[in-house]
């Protein structure tokens, strides 16, 4: 036998009788609290629970009696002098690692060794040791910066070791020692030398909160509260699963920004404690944005942009009736954000305060879109009802956001503003379509941006030099879609050069985006459809033939014959509209047989009545030329050809 095979046998048959039979002797060392002598009895613990790679830490752990009164009073913080290693002996204090190197120190140095080197079983039954951990976590702002560094190691690699039971981790784990985990955190970023540790310590935090395998969350079934989907709910409320992770997202203080990280991780892993931590926070709205409104805006932004759970986006979860109503606008429209707070900061005089509540209604209603089309799918017709109820009391009056597009002309904010109001009617389309609102003004402003009056049809300019005001445009065109036709829509504003239709139709004659060229001859159908301008029974869209007549007109006519051209366009159409009878007879007298009977319509015989006003007024601003005359002709031949095709087809086809 070798020599260190004996030393190993030799050490093992001592350890076996220190444990057998000396014990008590280390527990009355113990229970002096003196330095000198209850140090070495901790050494030698340690030492035990070591020897040959933990071969004896089991035995150690199981020898040892836990229910000592005096080993919480061993992990004390050390404030007394006699805590001191070298002080209590009796000896002069001594420079160094030692001096400071206390009965605590020594306690937490063995406590980490039985996590360290002790078996599963062992471990599962330490972490039970609620006393003796509550007093080692609660001291720990005194402690060495190493030994923290190692203790959050030690916690991260066998506290949280996949093959310990999930009923260990949860009763080791709670709310107040995720507590006492964030404050090590603390402590090691106010470290110079702490940064490597940090992310460590984070890192631990997120897998003991995010990861069901490592610490104490549970899976949950997303917006649906325990015991809903097998039937077994009991009462209605924000009953959760996790609520160690509820009360310990309660704890994090939302002013340090890791925090707010570590929160909205929380989140995301486990969307089932999103309602109950949201319905308990609250806001008072002030005239201008503070730090702190702007830290509080961030973060329900990014509660808002928190994904849908994915048990409602598989198609393969066969649900049989959508969350609880609560639940779910509480993750869409979080309760602190109320009505009357969008409101009251809309009516700001701050324009970042407007421009953050505005943001974060389209960002929910966004969601709002997402989670419909979802419920759409699965067939939930009362429950998308229900929702669109709830959410629709949490915003403003769409008449209180549509008159904000007069208030600003900065590019992001009226793109912001156009933005909620196209998600807002599409979203409530029958609220939105008996609410007058007047865009007119906003649409006329952009059309005077993009489409200039000296280059409206200049094929060399495109959009692309202004997208925002684009993508705005092509918002507010859907809008008018949906609402009410402007009153008076024909009038020209005294500020203004056309009305709103004979704008519209300068916007659609230079539209190269046909998505756009779309939106707009919906728009202007809509609003021509109720009036005398064009024949009801029309084969096609008359609308449709005006516009493409306009564009060749346009690109063969100089700059001074375009605005003659709307001008008698847009008179055209006024008149029409104020004295509507008058041009339908006209318009019958006109009126032939057959393909011819349908194309003279009121609009086109009061072109022809303002060209023949134009030439006998001398009109020394507005000229009249042969081209202005040939364009009357060609807009007069495009629609009798129109009606002439359409003729033939249904000839053909009888």
């Amino acid at each position: 036998m070798s020599r260190g095979e004996v030393f190993r046998v030799q050490g093992a048959r001592m350890i076996r009788l220190i444990l057998d039979d000396h014990l008590k002797l280390i527990y009355r060392a113990l229970y002096t609290q003196r330095p000198s002598s209850v140090i070495p009895p901790l050494q030698l613990l340690r030492e035990l629970i070591e020897f040959q790679e933990g071969s004896f830490a089991d035995d150690t752990y199981f020898a040892f009696d836990f229910s000592l009164v005096v080993l919480p009073k061993l992990l004390v913080s050390p404030k007394q002098p006699n805590h001191s290693a070298t002080q209590g002996a009796g000896n002069s204090p001594q420079k160094g690692n030692s001096a400071q190197k206390t009965i605590r120190y020594y306690m937490i140095e063995l406590l980490m060794a039985f996590l360290t080197e002790c078996s599963t079983k062992a471990r599962a039954d330490f972490l039970a040791q609620r006393k003796l951990i509550e007093r080692w976590l609660k001291n720990m702002s005194s402690d060495d910066p190493e030994q923290l560094s190692k203790l959050v190691r030690t916690l991260y690699k066998q506290a949280m070791d996949a093959t310990l039971p999930k009923s260990a981790k949860t009763s080791f784990f709670t709310e107040w020692v995720l507590g006492r985990i964030l404050h090590v955190y603390k402590i090691i970023q106010s470290l110079p030398a702490g940064r490597p540790n940090l992310k460590v310590t984070y890192d631990m935090i997120i897998d003991i909160c995010t990861r069901p395998e490592c610490g104490v969350k549970f899976e949950d079934s997303g917006w649906y509260s325990p015991g809903t989907l097998d039937g077994n709910e009991k009462r209605k409320s924000y009953r959760v699963h996790n609520r160690v992770l509820l009360a310990f997202s309660k704890m994090l203080d939302l002013n340090n920004k890791n925090h707010e990280e570590l929160l909205i991780a929380i989140f995301r892993s486990c969307p089932e404690i999103v309602a109950a931590y949201t319905s308990s926070s609250n806001l008072r709205i002030v005239s201008k944005p503070t730090a702190g409104f702007l830290k509080w805006f961030n973060r329900y932004s990014k509660i808002i942009a928190l994904p849908i759970p994915e048990i409602l986006i598989d198609s393969n979860q066969l649900l049989e009736f959508p969350p609880a109503v609560n639940i779910a606008v509480e993750n869409i429209v979080p309760s602190p954000l109320t009505r009357s707070i969008f409101e009251s900061g809309l009516q700001s005089h701050s324009p970042l305060l407007r421009y953050c509540l505005l943001h974060l209604q389209v960002q929910a209603l966004m969601k709002l879109q997402k989670v419909v089309t979802i419920y759409d799918d699965k067939g939930w017709i009362s429950g998308k009802s229900e929702l669109l109820e709830e959410i629709y009391r949490r915003l403003p009056d769409i008449t209180n956001v549509a008159s904000l597009t007069t208030v600003s002309t900065v590019y992001n904010f009226t793109l912001l503003v156009s933005k909620w109001l196209r998600l807002y009617v599409t979203t409530f389309p029958d609220i939105s379509a008996a609410t007058k609102i007047d865009l007119s003004a906003r649409m006329m402003d952009i059309i005077l941006h993009v489409v200039p009056g000296d280059r409206s049809c200049d094929t060399s300019f495109y959009f692309n030099n202004v997208p925002a005001l684009v993508l705005e445009m092509r918002n507010l065109l859907v809008v008018q879609s949906i609402v009410p036709v402007p009153a008076k829509f024909w009038n020209k504003p005294d500020h203004r050069q056309y009305s709103l239709l004979t704008y519209l139709m300068v916007f659609a004659t230079t539209v190269r985006d046909r998505d756009i060229y779309s939106e707009i001859s919906r728009v202007l159908e809509k609003i021509t459809s109720s009036t005398y301008l064009f024949q009801r029974d029309f084969p096609i869209s008359p609308i449709h033939t005006l516009i493409e007549s306009l564009k060749v007109i346009m690109l063969n006519s100089g700059q001074q014959d375009r605005q003659t051209i709307w001008y008698l366009i847009n008179e055209a159409i006024a008149r029409c509209l104020r004295s509507p009878f008058k041009y339908v007879d006209q318009a019958k007298q006109f009126a032939g047989e057959g393909y011819l009977r349908r194309s003279f319509s009121p609009f086109l015989t009061a072109l022809i009545e303002q060209w023949e006003y134009l030439v006998r007024s001398n009109n020394q601003e507005i000229k009249t030329t042969v081209s202005v005359l040939h364009a009357i002709l060609r807009i007069v031949v495009d629609f009798c050809l129109s009606e002439f095709h359409s003729y033939e087809r249904e000839q053909r086809r009888s």
